[in-house]
């Protein structure tokens, strides 16, 4: 097949200049690739195919060019616009290899074959000042590798940076360096660049900071990448970025090309079906990155990563690393160890520390002849106190390093291996740092397996790809003051444990706390330096969120499959994919001032699934534009201010989870139910956003229903459902928004003692369903005070139950005083209108009133009863139609107490009985009722019926009088005294024996 270059960078320009509203063309970009694809012979799709010829010709013309490809299935493809072989700075010029001037004038071409390495070589003038000669070396993966050699010819120093292979273009995605060479980024150079798209920082393997990495695509659904490293030198100095060849010397660079396919799913199930393909140069970084980890190893022997010994330290996500002479760790003052205080100081904020480990050594280590070995024996009660304090870290829950200062050669001799198997022995340690170390060793791990399984040896930096199948963990040092955003360390063995190294001393650490939790690896709090800011239990309650996050979403965070910089709408808001099999959660970073709010990350339709904010806690609708359905975030704005320092960015954190549990509330009761009830789960439920410092319900995984008030009392503006395994991890989350100020149900009904038969006074109500509604004020739609939320023909299974016929008379209130002596605590107001102990004469048979709602409840419990709920009291007065009046649906003034302005004799209306016989209802005075509710400002009890007092002189007053049924009324509820009113009495109700 015939590729035109040329037609290509036409269309993707297009496309990049388009951004995104650009994603939606890319979509359309890769339809159109597949779509090309497809008509091809089954011979020339990409799917794994490799090069394995290439063509390289140079003439004064074109200089040196990428002239034709042969593919693993024998495709051959011609690039009819000329692809340089690299590009590279010298001494702060732009070198291109499309202006290199062959060997003496004469156009030469070569073709290097994978299998059979060519024995020749290609020389060819890079500048009047570097001679370079181009030469085929072996590899033990596919594809092309090469050396370029570059020789100074000149007689000054050159500086030689940013080796590209394919050069640099704004058509294609690579990697080098691009921020200035100061603090604070003299460390962390390197950025990603991709077409439209503003660079990105990244952070390298500490050997290879200075790698040029190039993807692009070369033909529909094929695209060639490319890996640059430096090799053999001389006469040269190496820099991290720049090497310096002085007169006569050489520097020599690797160069690796291969193809792959331009659509690549790294992902299965759940991912699967739900995510669409990465962007197409993902595939070269997975297989220069992951796959042949930059060419440093020929094989990832894998056998310390699958020990499951050593798996622990993956779901280990904060260190704390302390000085010996640390006054929380050692009081000198009081002779005092503050340790086991300070151990468990934070637990609160970040939910407590994972691994402790202890330094007595440097800087002190030398003063005198002693070694490292004798700081520990003689740290105050020596090596029985440290016992104690492993032994008491364990009990926590917490493992405990020591360090090792293997730079220790000059003190008292002690053999180095030896003295640290004794000392992690008689300790019992978990863990060693290895201080200026960036890899372990085989022999230190076989000294420490010799003491027990599952100790981890802990390297001050990141180790190299070499390194790597040696160490299971690793650190992103301080040094790195502003770390970049993206981590391919991360990316290459997602299995290593990483920690970003946090210097209490040196500030705020929000964005350090951010950058680890975009890249899914956790933090060390590093005390050395002097210095605790008043903002660091600010900064340690944002560490805690991430925590939380990583740790209970740990399967998705060590996934092989995770994608960086999964294709999102909007530039500059970068979104890290980390599929887990039934669930996906993708991390969410910004640098972005102003913050941002939209929608952002493409998803499929699908069902079985539900989209939630674990940042925020909240439920997340996919937003539609066009045909595409993109998950929202919430990105906090930040101050310009803050930009470039250790303060700027914010995050969020979207996940994909299976609709495993189904919850409602009902006003404020809350019904949980589990498709899934996992043996040795739990349910844990929070009013709020859950963090270490909220309070928590626990239930075993099932299905279970509880009241809020009961569990949180006035606390939460939602509930967060949370589903885990037994092992922690978050399977499900439903989140359920409460109103502000939502009335909460404080009571529960108690159980009387059982009747068959209905006591004298009590009428029979009958068992039966029961549609339940209720209205407010209708003169009133938003009243200041919410009251509880109106049922709509809510169905009731009612149990049969007796009711008093007749509100409690001052008669039988009496006859409570005198066989009981009750006499409540604050008696203001209690019984005002009696006069000498006696009810009003002639009034005995009329409601009692001037009693609370603990008046009420005392007579209920002496007379074996209790106040009926709401439902109840309404169910008896309207029986199974609905009725709005006990009598029907017309309010009738003689069969009730019609506004006269006083009490009536509650049998003075037999006519207004209810279906059930349940009388005086209506009119005469507001019935209490045992439902109190909370809103978590103010109290109040539900009161029915209305009363004889109605006053009309203003808006503001209580509608009274003969009430509808169904109509709702607050009594506020502050103090007895206050609570007792003229127009307020009650009845009661009593259980029955089920027929």
């Amino acid at each position: 097949m015939i590729h035109q270059e040329s037609e290509k960078l036409d269309l993707t320009s297009a496309l990049s200049l388009r951004a995104f509203s650009g994603f939606k063309l890319k979509i359309y970009y890769v339809f159109f690739l597949l779509l090309t694809i497809s008509v091809l012979p089954a011979e020339a799709r990409p799917l794994d195919l490799t090069v394995k010829k290439m063509v390289l010709e140079v003439s004064s013309d074109s200089g040196l060019i990428i002239k034709a490809l042969t593919l693993s299935n024998g495709q051959e493809l011609t690039l009819k616009t000329p692809l340089p072989l690299f590009s590279l700075i010298i001494s702060e010029k732009q070198v291109s290899s499309n202006s290199v001037q062959p060997e003496g004038g004469k156009p030469a071409s070569l073709t290097f074959t994978a299998d059979e390495p060519a024995g020749e070589n290609l020389n060819f003038q890079l500048t009047e000042r570097i001679r370079a000669r181009l030469s085929q070396k072996k590899s033990p993966y596919p594809g092309i590798s090469l050396v370029l050699r570059l020789e100074n010819k000149s007689p000054e120093s050159l500086r030689l940076e940013n080796l590209v292979p394919l050069a640099e273009g704004p058509d294609r995605v690579y990697i080098t360096a691009g921020l200035p060479n100061r603090w604070p980024h003299y460390l962390s150079r390197t950025l990603l660049y991709r077409p439209g798209k503003k660079p990105l920082g990244l952070l390298l393997p500490d050997n290879a900071w200075h790698l040029g990495f190039c993807d692009l695509t070369i033909a529909p659904g094929i695209n060639l990448t490319a890996l640059a490293r430096r090799g053999q030198s001389e006469k040269a100095e190496i820099r991290r970025w720049v090497a310096t060849v002085e007169p006569g010397g050489f520097l020599e660079y690797n160069l690796h090309f291969d193809t792959h396919s331009a659509e690549i799913i790294p992902y299965s199930g759940l991912a699967e079906d739900l995510l669409f393909p990465p962007e197409p140069w993902f595939g070269g970084l997975q297989m220069m990155f992951q796959k042949r980890f930059l060419y440093d190893l020929e094989k990832f022997d894998d056998h310390l990563y699958q020990r499951e010994d050593l798996k622990w330290v993956r779901k280990a996500y904060l260190m704390l690393l302390q000085f010996a002479w640390d006054h929380n760790y050692y009081d000198r003052e009081r002779q005092k160890f503050t340790f086991y205080e300070s151990l468990l100081a934070w637990d609160k904020l970040i939910g407590g520390v994972d691994i402790y480990a202890i330094w007595p050594t440097w800087p002190r280590l030398g003063l005198d002849q002693r070694n490292q070995w004798d700081m520990y024996r003689e740290l105050p009660g020596g090596l029985d106190e440290l016992k104690k304090q492993v032994a008491f870290a364990h009990q926590k829950g917490k493992k405990y390093f020591i360090s090792y200062n293997p730079w220790d050669a000059s003190t008292r001799p002690e053999e180095h291996l030896k003295a640290m198997e004794e000392l992690l022995r008689e300790l019992q340690a978990d863990g060693v740092i290895l201080d200026t170390r960036g890899e372990s060793s085989r022999e230190f791990q076989e000294m420490a397996d010799r003491v027990k399984p599952g100790i981890i040896m802990y390297s001050e930096g990141m180790a190299v790809p070499l390194n790597l199948p040696g160490i299971v963990t690793g650190r992103v040092h301080d040094a790195l003051y502003l770390p970049p955003p993206l981590n391919l360390n991360k990316f290459i063995k997602p299995e290593n444990a990483i920690f970003r190294v946090i210097q209490l001393g040196e500030g705020r650490f929000r964005r350090e706390a951010s950058v680890a939790f975009f890249n899914g690896y956790g933090s060390e709090i590093n005390t050395m330096r002097p210095g605790r800011p008043e903002t660091i239990e600010e900064d340690l309650r944002y560490l805690g969120r991430t925590l939380k996050i990583l740790r209970e979403n740990h399967s998705a965070f060590i996934s092989p499959s995770w994608v960086p910089l999964y294709p999102v709408l909007i530039d500059g808001v970068w979104a890290n994919c980390w599929p887990a099999d039934s669930k996906i959660i993708f991390t969410v970073f910004s640098l972005k001032p102003e913050g941002y709010q939209g929608p952002l990350i493409p998803v499929k339709d699908g069902t079985g699934y539900h989209f939630v904010s674990l940042w925020r806690h909240e439920e997340l609708k996919p937003e539609k534009i066009g045909d595409q359905l993109y998950l929202p975030v919430e990105l906090e704005a930040f101050s310009y201010h803050y930009l470039d320092t250790r303060l700027e960015g914010s995050v969020d954190c979207v996940a994909v989870l299976p609709e495993i549990i189904k919850a409602s509330r009902y006003r404020d009761k809350i019904a949980i139910k589990l498709a899934q009830k996992p043996a040795g789960g739990r349910l844990v439920v929070t009013p709020g956003n859950p963090s270490y410092e909220t309070q928590n319900a626990f239930f075993p995984a099932s299905d279970i229903e509880f009241s809020l008030w009961e569990k949180f009392r006035g606390k939460g503006e939602k509930i967060v459902i949370q589903l885990f395994s037994p092992a922690g991890e978050l399977l499900d989350e439903k989140v359920i928004s409460l109103p502000l100020a939502l009335p909460r149900l404080v009571t529960r009904t108690r159980t009387t003692p059982l009747s068959d038969r209905a006591p004298e006074g009590m009428v029979e109500i009958p068992a039966g369903e029961y549609a339940f509604t209720t209205i407010g004020n209708p003169d009133d739609a938003n009243p200041v005070i919410p009251y509880p939320e109106k049922a709509e023909g809510e169905k009731f299974m009612i149990t049969r139950f007796f009711m008093d016929k007749y509100p409690v008379t001052n008669a039988q209130y009496e006859v409570f005083l005198k066989k009981t002596g009750y006499r409540p605590k604050d008696p203001t107001n209690f019984l005002k209108h009696w006069k000498n102990g006696k009810p009003p004469r002639g009034q005995e048979n009329h409601p009692v009133v001037w009693v609370s709602l603990e008046d009420a409840e005392a007579y209920a419990r002496w007379a074996g009863k209790r106040l009926p709920t709401e439902v109840e009291w309404q169910y008896a007065a309207q029986g199974h139609d609905g009725r709005l009046y006990p009598w029907g649906n017309e309010l009738d003034p003689t069969r009730c107490n019609h506004k006269t302005g006083q009490t009536t004799a509650v049998d003075a209306h037999p006519t207004g009985a209810s279906p059930f016989g349940v009388e005086d209802l209506v009119g005469n005075v507001w019935q209490l009722t045992a439902d109190v509710y909370d809103n978590g400002v103010y109290s109040y009890v539900m009161i029915k019926g209305g009363s004889y007092y109605s006053p009309e002189g203003s808006i503001w007053y209580p509608k009274s009088g003969p009430l509808q049924l169904n109509r709702q009324q607050t009594l506020l509820l502050i103090s007895p005294g206050l609570d007792r009113n003229a127009t307020v009495g009650f009845r009661c109700v009593k259980d029955a024996v089920q027929r």
